[in-house]
């Protein structure tokens, strides 16, 4: 016998992403469904929680924006110190 065969109704923006996805990837929208469902599982396995993904680039630019500023606090101390000592 094949594989289970499952049916769901999505919110129209969830279709129009998948939708996005199949055609980007150059895939059927059921195998889309095959993957994104599998990441999904794989996700969760990893830790026991459900990540939200559309989180997941808020906190890489977030991340970034951190260490940027601390570089840019470092240069700024840098210069500030080397003008009091006469450096520049």
């Amino acid at each position: 016998m094949g594989n289970p065969k499952y049916q769901t109704r999505l919110p129209t923006d969830d279709a129009e992403r998948l939708d996005e996805y199949a055609d980007e990837h150059d895939i059927s929208e059921a195998e889309a469904v095959r993957r994104l469902i599998r990441l999904g599982l794989e996700v969760e396995a990893d830790d026991g929680d459900v990540i939200d993904t559309s989180d997941m680039v808020t906190m890489d630019m977030n991340e970034r924006a951190r260490q940027t500023g601390t570089i840019l606090m470092i240069l700024m101390l840098g210069f500030l110190t080397a003008a009091e000592v006469g450096l520049l």
